[in-house]
C-alpha cells in the first residue's frame, strides 16, 4: 500500500455499510488501507454478519453496530462508545440514504421527512457528534456521500432525494469552511448510478441501461470506484482538499 493512501492507525466509522453496495465496498477498501473500521446499519444481525465477513476478507477486525442515523441519542451514544474504547475517530463516512420517488404534488409530508432525515439530517447528526473530538485533536476527515442528482435530474420524480443531496453538498462546503482552521477536512463524493437491488426496483431495466449508456466512458461504475475516491480523499493524497464534492459517474454528468 503506497504511503499516500495508507490509513494505518486510523479509526473509520462508516454508516449504512451492511448492504452490498457503496458502504460495504468502502469498509473493505479502508480496512485494506490499514484503518480500524466500524460499520453501522439498521439491522443488528445483518451488520454483525457483514462485519465478520469483512474481517475474514481483509484480515483486519471490523466492528459492527446497529444504528438508525435519525436517532440523535443513539448517534451520540455510539460515537461516545467508539471514542471511549478506541480513543478517537479519525474518519467519518456518511453513507446512509434512501429515496421515495413521486411528483412533488403527490409527496406526503411523512415521505419528505423520512428521506430528508436519512439523507441529510443523519449526516448532520453524525458530523456534530464526531467533530468535537476531531477539533480537539486538530485532526480528522469527514466524507459525505452525495449524488450527481444533487446537480442533475436522472431519476424521474426524485425531487426529495435530489433536494436532500443538494443539501449534502451545501453542508459539506459550509462545514469545511468552519472546521478548516482546526485541521479537519470535509469533502463529498457524488456517485452516478451504481447498480444495486434497490435501484433496480425503482427503475425499469431498459431505462437503467439507457442511463448507464449515457456515460461518456461507456461503462457502469462500481461500488469500488466510489470507495477508491473515498480513500483518496481520506488519506494523505487528499491532504489539501476540503469543501469539495467529487463527481464519480464515468462522465454521466460533467460539471463545468
Amino acid at each position: 500500500m503506497p504511503t499516500t493512501t495508507s490509513l494505518e492507525g486510523q479509526v473509520a466509522l462508516i454508516t449504512a455499510a451492511a448492504g452490498a453496495g457503496i458502504g460495504r465496498a468502502t469498509a473493505r477498501v479502508l480496512a485494506a488501507a490499514g484503518a480500524d473500521v466500524v460499520i453501522t446499519d439498521l439491522d443488528a444481525g445483518r451488520t454483525a454478519k457483514v462485519a465478520d465477513a469483512l474481517t475474514e476478507e481483509t484480515g483486519r477486525k471490523v466492528a459492527g453496530h446497529a444504528l438508525d442515523v435519525r436517532d440523535e441519542a443513539g448517534v451520540q451514544r455510539l460515537v461516545d462508545e467508539i471514542v471511549r474504547e478506541r480513543g478517537h475517530i479519525d474518519l467519518l463516512v456518511n453513507n446512509a440514504g434512501t429515496s421515495e420517488p413521486a411528483p412533488l404534488w403527490d409527496t406526503s409530508t411523512e415521505s419528505w421527512h423520512r428521506v430528508m432525515d436519512i439523507c441529510l439530517t443523519g449526516h448532520f447528526l453524525l458530523m456534530r457528534a464526531v467533530l468535537p473530538q476531531m477539533i480537539a485533536r486538530h485532526s480528522g476527515c469527514i466524507i459525505n456521500i452525495a449524488s450527481i442528482e444533487a446537480w442533475d435530474d436522472l431519476i424521474p420524480d426524485n425531487v426529495v432525494y435530489q433536494t436532500a443531496k443538494a443539501g449534502v453538498v451545501g453542508l459539506t462546503r459550509a462545514a469545511a469552511a468552519q472546521v478548516g482552521q482546526y485541521g479537519v477536512r470535509v469533502n463529498g463524493v457524488a456517485p452516478g448510478l451504481v447498480p444495486n437491488p434497490f435501484l433496480s426496483r425503482m427503475i425499469p431495466e431498459k431505462d437503467l441501461q439507457a442511463l448507464h449508456e449515457r456515460a461518456a466512458l461507456e461503462h457502469v461504475i462500481s461500488p469500488e470506484d466510489i470507495a477508491n475516491a473515498v480513500l483518496f480523499l481520506a488519506a494523505d493524497s487528499g491532504r489539501s482538499i476540503t469543501g469539495e464534492t467529487i463527481n464519480v459517474s464515468a462522465g454521466a454528468y460533467m460539471r463545468a
